[in-house]
């Protein structure tokens, strides 16, 4: 819920996980983070998340998506994944989507460690045209 300048975030859900197929008698490591981080603009996610936001209006749940959220480790989060993912909530659902972000390493010395993040408009445009690398 979006009061004032404050958004409100009282719940949320996971995608769902996705089964690597073993190859070759190991478990290709990068498969799994790659469909992992490209979840939030998969259509079946979409598929499912729209099936969740509704399940919790069924149960007088106020529920509206406002983004999405991922982990990180010592504060390492932002890559071109991140940077898609965000891209596309702003673009396809509503300019004011959020990507939380939850840095385990911080909170488990004692103080939890969740960030909100947008790209601005300008970082958008640039985003559209190409204008953006991420070297």
């Amino acid at each position: 819920m979006d009061a004032k300048s404050t958004l409100e975030i009282t719940n949320s859900f996971p995608f769902p996980t996705v089964d690597v197929p073993v190859t070759d008698s190991h478990h290709d490591s990068n498969a799994a983070s790659n469909l992992a981080a490209a979840a939030p603009r998969s259509k079946n996610n979409a598929i499912y998340q729209n099936e969740m936001i509704k399940k919790l209006r069924e149960v007088n749940v106020d529920a509206n998506n406002v983004g999405w959220y991922t982990s990180a480790n010592l504060g390492n989060f932002v890559n071109m994944n991140m940077i898609e993912n965000q891209y596309h909530y702003q673009k396809e659902l509503n300019e004011r989507t959020v990507a939380i972000i939850h840095d385990v390493s911080r909170s488990s010395q004692g103080s939890l460690s969740l960030r909100a993040f947008r790209l601005s408009p300008a970082f958008m445009v640039a985003y559209k045209e190409n204008k953006f690398t991420v070297e």
